[in-house]
């Protein structure tokens, strides 16, 4: 049952977090229109109430190997399935959905063997399960990081923006040991203080902002704000898979990325040439994102799409059934 209301601050505060995750309280103060510590008082009630948290996970500065996996399930099986599955470390998020498939699996992996061995071998494993589909990522052009709720102005974007500049990379960089331990550091607590994650380290403060600095600035975690998508303005999540004549997959990728509805568009090698995740607020509006599509991107053939009733994982943490982080 819905208790807790987004309000406008709310939605002002969460999006400038969308823009800098780290930024200190009394940097968005004056964009949001609220003292330091409401904000601060503000953001740890969403957070207890699993409304909205910051999430982290490796990014393109890293090497990994994505893949989206379509999976059927006896139907008195879906659950049991979703627990498994949502308990493996290369299970990024598990969307339960309507259409053509049961659920829909995004992995993230170290290298092609960690996929070959997740898709041939874990899968098999996994009771109820009765087919799956594997599109290994070729080129993620947008994730939800892009997103935005915009509910704050273009100028008070550009002012947060020039305020809080981005992280630049230290010359010396940091160790694999270090990286690792910041990184679960950031899971936790992605607004961990430098002092909080120097004395976790056993680092000086110098050391441990240049680290933070460096990770975020090669990319190698990428941090964003996530919410319960059912408390949102926009409560309504759709994949969409596509096929482009391969000489177009590219420039229509690239139109793709510039729709606000969209959250994730990837190039992908398989029956489909790219999928997509949009956030719509109602679901009447698939049909007038569609019409969009077809106008705009005549070469784009909406092959399937599919409606996410549940998400149980989500960008590594577990939700419950009406979308609110398990702390």
């Amino acid at each position: 049952m819905q208790d807790y209301d987004l309000d406008g601050r709310d939605l002002r505060l969460l999006h400038a977090l969308q823009i800098r995750p780290r930024a200190p309280w009394s940097a968005l103060a004056p964009i949001v229109g609220a003292d330091a510590v409401t904000l601060a008082r503000r953001w740890s009630a969403l957070q207890d109430q699993g409304l909205a948290w910051l999430a982290s996970y490796r990014g393109p500065g890293t090497k990994y190997v994505g893949a989206i996996v379509e999976v059927d399930c006896t139907p008195a099986r879906i659950a049991e399935a979703t627990e498994d599955l949502a308990r493996d470390a290369a299970v990024l998020s598990i969307d339960q959905t309507i259409g053509g498939r049961d659920l829909v699996v995004t992995l993230q992996c170290k290298t092609d063997a960690d996929l070959a061995r997740f898709v041939l071998d874990r899968l098999s494993t996994v009771a109820g399960v009765t087919g799956t589909r594997t599109h290994r990522a070729i080129r993620l052009l947008a994730d939800a990081q892009l997103w935005r709720l915009r509910s704050l102005q273009e100028h008070e974007t550009r002012q947060l923006e020039s305020s809080v500049p981005l992280p630049v990379a230290a010359p010396r960089g940091i160790s694999a040991d270090i990286e690792d331990q910041l990184a679960g550091i950031l899971r936790a607590n992605g607004r961990a203080s430098v002092a909080e994650i120097s004395e976790a380290l056993g680092i000086s403060t110098t050391r441990a902002r240049n680290a933070v600095s460096t990770i975020f600035a090669e990319k190698r975690i990428v941090m964003r704000l996530e919410m319960a998508r059912p408390y949102s303005p926009w409560p309504v999540a759709v994949w969409y898979f596509l096929r482009v004549p391969a000489t177009m997959v590219e420039s229509v990728a690239g139109k793709l990325v510039g729709l606000d509805e969209v959250r994730l568009v990837t190039t992908t090698g398989g029956l489909y040439s790219i999928v997509m995740v949009v956030w719509l607020r109602r679901v009447e509006d698939m049909t007038v994102l569609e019409r969009q599509l077809v106008e705009r991107l005549p070469f784009a053939e909406i092959m399937d799409r599919c409606i996410v009733l549940r998400t149980p994982k989500h960008m590594g943490n577990r939700l419950t059934p009406d979308g609110r982080r398990i702390r």
